[in-house]
């Protein structure tokens, strides 16, 4: 048995879409691919609401079901949920991390990079391929490590090659996006980094176009939404996303077969799935009975293992500085062109290097 927990009908935010493709994985796993070596997989789904309480309870709800692993996807409340994990030596699996404890958690193995990767990736892009200079970002006014890293965002940022950088922040649950997104295009930036949840990315693309503002201006992975960008209107066009999975059309068979699997079509719907591809290849390995013990031997030995429609994954703890539970720093950046998700770099792009300030 495997768990999952993820949150759901919060108003700080809710993410179906990564319960919904795990178990689209699931059972593509146990209809088509016959299983873990013949026997169905099960999972065991525990939502939270974005508070600490419900990510303790949903942790020793699963802890006491046994599982061999508990797939983590959105859960602004992990700090609370991770220590119980660890105490009972569970690995935690994630996909699609926030900028919160599980980046450096013990017995966290995060083979998706989440909003870290993706925030590092589409700075290094914006630096490297379109010769940023002058930088901005509209953040959310959140604690926990959020805070910690746009504290040095500025410091890394000018030690990269940055001339200036405009920080502005706002709460997720703001009525209008438009004063703040208006501070930020004030300092004349040649790109603007939105790091904000997917409820939020519509409501400042539409301030985006409501304002005017033509800045190229990059959105997390999980914003990578075709309902989102619905959302966003006119404002959408032109957005750049950093993903840990290839873009939805790719022609890849990964792709093709999360495609067929699902009808959401989301960065964050490929994580959910893609927990779960990456969790069977492991267990497959690991023969009849795996257990969590051998489990965890075999993820603190991966080494460019392949990730499903993601770059291979390395879980040594030295992937990323200071990051220590994310396997998996690779990126794609990919643009809102006409109502398609294209590649815009087609390659990956690691942008651990950012917080390496001696190179």
């Amino acid at each position: 048995m495997v768990g999952l927990i993820n949150q759901e009908n919060a108003p700080v935010g809710s993410f179906p879409e990564v319960q919904a493709a795990a178990r689209a994985a699931v059972a593509h796993v146990n209809e088509d691919l016959g299983g873990i070596n013949g026997r169905p997989l099960r999972l065991d789904v525990c939502t939270t609401t974005g508070t600490p309480e419900s990510s303790q309870t949903c942790a020793t709800r699963l802890v006491a079901a046994r599982p061999v692993a508990v797939l983590g996807g959105i859960d602004l409340g992990a700090a609370a949920s991770l220590p119980i994990l660890r105490q009972a030596a569970i690995p935690y699996i994630g996909a699609a991390p926030t900028l919160g404890d599980e980046l450096t958690a013990q017995g966290a193995y995060l083979l998706g990079g989440g909003a870290a990767a993706d925030l590092l990736g589409s700075v290094t892009y914006a630096l490297r391929t379109l010769g940023a200079k002058r930088v901005a970002a509209l953040y959310a006014d959140l604690p926990g490590v959020l805070s910690t890293v746009v504290e040095a965002a500025p410091t890394v940022l000018r030690a990269k090659g940055a001339s200036s950088v405009k920080l502005v922040a706002e709460k997720p649950d703001a009525a209008d996006f438009a004063p703040a997104l208006r501070a930020v295009a004030a300092s004349d930036p040649d790109v603007i980094f939105v790091v904000f949840g997917a409820q939020s990315c519509a409501r400042i693309m539409a301030a985006r176009q409501s304002l005017g503002v033509t800045t190229p201006t990059f959105y997390p992975g999980a914003c990578a939404s075709e309902a989102v960008v619905a959302d966003g209107g006119a404002g959408a066009e032109g957005a750049y996303f950093g993903t840990g999975y290839l873009p939805f059309d790719d022609t890849s068979p990964e792709v093709t077969t999360w495609r067929a699997a699902t009808e959401e079509r989301s960065a964050l719907s490929q994580a959910g799935f893609a927990a779960v591809m990456n969790l069977r290849s492991l267990l497959v390995e690991l023969g009849n009975e795996p257990r969590a013990a051998a489990l965890t031997e075999r993820l603190d030995t991966a080494k460019d293992r392949p990730g499903f429609m993601s770059h291979p994954y390395t879980c040594d703890r030295r992937q990323v500085p200071f990051l220590t539970a994310l396997c998996n720093p690779f990126v794609r950046i990919v643009r809102h062109e006409r109502g398609r998700f294209v590649d815009a770099g087609g390659r990956w792009v690691n942008g651990a290097e950012l917080l390496d300030l001696t190179s």
